[in-house]
């Protein structure tokens, strides 16, 4: 993508943040109190309701549930992106990598403002430490495999429109087989061995260990999400570039 392209996708990022702040009285405040919502709800389903959880079960829920936000809601804004530029697309050439890039951009400066949050609330829990300084290498793989499975989706989707009803219900599937409400760590045999497919299992348990257990990462399972991710991305960008031309006509 040359340099005007990456100009313009900087340029429609910020545009579309500042409509979507400028729908509501409330502006960019959405972006706090929508996830302090999201993650509010859960809480007193899983800590008040169920009486689950234990010491650190707070920070331990949220550290979860922000890292599956920030890949959930990109993948599922994904299924629609390159439909959703019809417009666009008959007017200018773009390369159809624009549609679900600008996606990633603009979810991504929301998780960012999410954790800032985050971090914030671990460090009045008390509970900073030296291995934070790995959360750099964390963003770097969520964010390739964010990248992986939304230009993959986003190539695909228009080609196969079943496909949106299919995601929305993996990722349904994925969300609770994610470790976001339980352990996965103490699953064994065929149970435990399904898990440990689903890549964000491993992300999550990153970030826990490395915000909330001040211990550094497990680098190996972080080595095969960023193999997968990469494999992802290469898939993504392949069927972006192929059917480039197609798109508008399907769109």
């Amino acid at each position: 993508m040359t340099p005007h392209y990456l100009q313009l996708m900087l340029y429609k990022t910020r545009a579309d943040l500042k409509v979507e702040a400028a729908r509501g009285y409330m502006g960019m405040l959405w972006w706090v109190l929508e996830p302090v919502l999201y993650m509010g709800a859960f809480y007193i389903i899983f800590a008040v309701a169920l009486q689950r959880g234990g010491e650190h079960f707070v920070p331990w829920l949220l550290i979860g549930l922000v890292a599956w936000k920030w890949f959930d809601t990109t993948v599922r804004m994904s299924l629609n992106a390159i439909t959703a530029g019809k417009g666009l697309m008959s007017q200018v050439y773009l390369p159809k990598v624009f549609f679900p890039a600008v996606v990633i951009l603009k979810n991504t400066v929301k998780f960012l403002v999410t954790l800032g949050l985050l971090l914030l609330f671990l460090l009045f829990y008390g509970v900073g430490s030296w291995s934070w300084v790995a959360i750099p290498l964390l963003l770097l793989v969520q964010l390739l495999l964010v990248c992986g499975v939304t230009f993959s989706v986003a190539a695909l989707t228009p080609l196969y429109p079943d496909l949106k009803l299919l995601m929305n219900n993996v990722l349904m599937l994925m969300f609770f087989l994610s470790g976001v409400f339980f352990d996965t760590s103490n699953l064994q045999g065929w149970l435990g061995m399904l898990l440990d497919l689903n890549p964000m299992v491993h992300v999550i348990h990153a970030w826990r260990d490395v915000l909330l257990l001040g211990q550094w990462p497990d680098m190996f399972h972080l080595i095969v999400v960023l193999l997968f991710a990469a494999a992802m991305c290469w898939l993504g960008l392949f069927l972006l570039h192929r059917y480039d031309r197609l798109y508008p006509r399907l769109a």
